[in-house]
């Protein structure tokens, strides 16, 4: 998972209303989303969990930090996000435009490439637009 920059402060950012929000696809879940991109103001933007010590308290009230990025970071969120839809499949795409059905199943062609190569972006605390405890979801 992306890690949040050590001096992020949620108490220091504002609060996003869940229609600003519009999740587009998740890429790590665990009983929820944990870490994805977002649309937020016509920008693709990535969201991280967080307080990632919480998540399956038996009392977790989730919210996620929206961030954003930089070109090249989100170049790099976009090709592996398409990779995962080709070999695994669409089921986390929220955009519309993912077939729910991977073209060439084949979940190894991805994995072992996201495992040898995946680098979670840098963020840095100017990167940082907010926090939500919920999101807009429209396919």
């Amino acid at each position: 998972m992306t890690e949040h920059p050590p001096d992020l402060d949620l108490a220091h950012l504002s609060r996003l209303a869940q229609e600003d929000v519009r999740l587009l696809w998740v890429n790590d879940f665990w009983d929820g989303a944990l870490e994805g991109i977002a649309e937020y103001q016509g920008e693709r933007c990535l969201f991280v969990v967080a307080e990632p010590h919480l998540v399956g308290a038996h009392d977790e009230m989730r919210r996620w930090v929206l961030y954003r990025l930089t070109t090249e970071q989100l170049q790099e969120e976009e090709r592996w996000h398409a990779l995962f839809v080709a070999h695994v499949g669409g089921h986390f795409d929220h955009t519309g435009t993912a077939p729910h059905e991977a073209e060439q199943h084949d979940p190894a062609r991805f994995y072992g490439a996201y495992q040898a190569d995946y680098r979670a972006p840098q963020l840095e605390r100017s990167q940082a637009v907010g926090w939500f405890s919920a999101f807009t979801v429209r396919s």
